[in-house]
């Protein structure tokens, strides 16, 4: 080699030298914090973890919703030394196919799920087929131990990665509340990337449970008289709300149709997580009568002893007749009510002011939502008195130019059954943990008509149970009062004779009522009068409260005709 080489050799290998030196300078001092980050975060993760949801409990102490821990497994695909004989292994420990293991292998990620929802000795039987490979980490499944009882109240979860989240219901409206602070932890690797431990550095705090005014025995009675008679009618859809009087508190809300609980990635129906009695407005019908009685009353127009010519089978309003069911007669302001009557009810109407009639409406919570805490809930339909037409007052006066809830309707019965305070609804009675539980707060009601008046108007529908269309609803043993009302539904904006919802809104035990009763039952079928459908499941569901309230029997009721409305 002569020097020329070997000068060429030498200056190349210095310049080789000062580069690996200048870049290791780089690495170690100039770049240290970029490389040292990477080599961290590559080594050590940090993660967060869910804990356990709140439960959700009803007020005689059963769980509707609570949480079971769980195991998942995450492999490292990288890391997985022999895939086909890990699938085969796997397979017969996890309860699946190797062919479906395989099918995860192949289309997944280099950080695959593997499996979630595992009891602990099965992970680690899996985890030791390829420790190197596969995490174990600890995660929480949603349980409802009652099943589909109050299934639209309470609602369910969804799941993202090991995360679960609110989709329906109280389970999502309260999300904020229930999810409570997850753990964080530290997942350490080895040089190859290989895992090593888990530890948790900070302990989260599992969501606060909420305690609700739901009877749980109550609920699932009421659920069950509800989907009973909807079959014998044939219906498809129907609610029952059952509430104290004095104090908001819901007892039930039975809402059907309703489903099994969706499995994490699967569409759910809509309709089937409804929760009908509050998200739902529809024509309440003859409901509304005793409403319009009671405005007559307090603006002076009528009197108890006033008579209606109802003997036409009918009125004209306008150029419209309105039908009337009510056998002809001449009625006084009680028998218009007993015997539901549309003719003398408009004539009611026809004597209020339009504004007085609205405020009436509108005071006893009508077009407004009920403020519950619940995803959706229905304002319901009210027009201000300027859309008013010549007919909205005879509309109203048959439920018509209207639509409620059966909530709403059941907090304006509230209000004649407690002597005239409009109560605000309980559903959630505290949330255990929290220093702002609200079980120790007064609940607010509004004056909406004097005691007097509520008394009167209540002996009213007593009247009704024991003579006019509601015989059906009565309790053996107790006096009851309520109204029905088969109300026409209307379909593309026009009222026909083949949709109906049977009503029948009510209270007991007279003369001091305790609970409101309240039930709709959508487009019966078979026969949609409210006296057949709506009244018996009153009956059912009254009993079903006092029962387990545990109530003596304080009178025998009288027996008489059954009537229509």
């Amino acid at each position: 080699m002569n020097r020329a080489r070997l000068l060429i050799v030498i200056l190349a290998l210095a310049g080789g030298a000062v580069t690996v030196l200048g870049r290791s300078a780089q690495v170690s001092v100039l770049d240290h914090q970029r490389w040292t980050s990477e080599a961290f975060e590559q080594q050590e993760k940090m993660i967060e973890i869910q804990g356990p949801r709140g439960r959700i409990l009803s007020s005689d102490g059963y769980v509707l919703a609570t949480s079971s821990r769980r195991w998942a497994l995450q492999v490292d695909q990288r890391h997985l030394e022999y895939p086909k004989l890990f699938a085969a292994a796997a397979a017969s420990l996890l309860g699946e196919t190797t062919e479906n293991i395989s099918l995860k292998l192949k289309n997944g990620p280099r950080y695959l799920w593997l499996a979630k929802g595992l009891e602990l000795e099965t992970a680690q039987s899996v985890q030791a087929l390829e420790r190197g490979a596969l995490c174990i980490v600890r995660h929480w499944e949603r349980v409802y131990p009652l099943g589909r009882t109050a299934a639209p109240v309470v609602g369910f979860v969804g799941q993202e990665e090991l995360r679960l989240e609110g989709r329906a219901g109280l389970e999502s409206y309260y999300e904020h509340l229930l999810v409570g602070e997850p753990d964080r932890c530290y997942f350490v690797k080895d040089a190859h990337g290989r895992n090593l431990q888990q530890e948790r550095i900070h302990r989260g705090r599992a969501g606060y449970d909420l305690e609700l005014t739901l009877d749980a025995r109550l609920q699932h009675a009421a659920e069950t008289e509800l989907l009973a008679m909807m079959q014998s009618a044939g219906a498809h859809r129907g609610s029952v709300v059952v509430l104290e009087a004095h104090t908001g508190n819901l007892l039930a809300l039975a809402s059907a149709p309703f489903s099994e609980r969706p499995s994490a990635g699967v569409d759910y129906d809509s309709e089937c997580w409804s929760l009908r009695p509050v998200q739902t407005a529809i024509e309440p019908g003859s409901t509304v009568k005793p409403f319009i009685a009671a405005a007559g009353l307090a603006a002076g127009v009528v009197r108890p002893d006033d008579f209606f010519d109802c003997k036409a089978r009918g009125i004209r309003v306008g150029r419209t007749w309105i039908r009337d069911h009510a056998d002809p007669d001449i009625y006084t302001l009680d028998e218009v009510i007993v015997h539901s009557s549309n003719t003398g009810i408009i004539q009611v109407a026809q004597r209020l002011d339009d504004d007085f009639l609205w405020q009436v409406f509108t005071g006893l919570g009508f077009g407004r939502r009920p403020e519950l805490g619940f995803p959706s809930e229905a304002s319901g339909l009210l027009w201000p008195v300027e859309r008013w037409s010549s007919m909205s007052r005879s509309g109203l006066a048959l439920g018509q130019e209207l639509t409620a809830s059966p909530l709403q309707l059941a907090l304006a019965y509230a209000a004649i059954a407690n002597g005239g305070w409009l109560p605000e609804p309980r559903l959630v009675d505290r949330m255990r943990g929290r220093a702002d539980s609200a079980r120790d707060r007064v609940q607010p009601r509004t004056r909406v008509m004097d005691r007097q008046l509520a008394d009167r108007v209540a002996a009213m529908l007593e009247q009704v149970v024991v003579e006019g269309t509601g015989t059906r609803a009565q309790v053996p043993g107790f006096r009851a009062a309520g109204k029905t009302g088969t109300a026409q539904m209307a379909v593309n904006g026009t009222f026909d004779d083949d949709h109906h919802t049977a009503w029948f809104a009510g209270f007991l035990p007279m003369p001091d009522p305790r609970w409101v009763i309240v039930v709709a039952i959508e487009n019966p079928t078979n026969t949609y009068w409210a006296s057949s459908v709506a009244a018996p499941v009153f009956a059912r569901v009254a009993q079903a409260t006092i029962h387990m309230a545990g109530l003596p029997p304080n009178v025998t009721p009288p027996q008489s005709a059954e009537g229509d409305a």
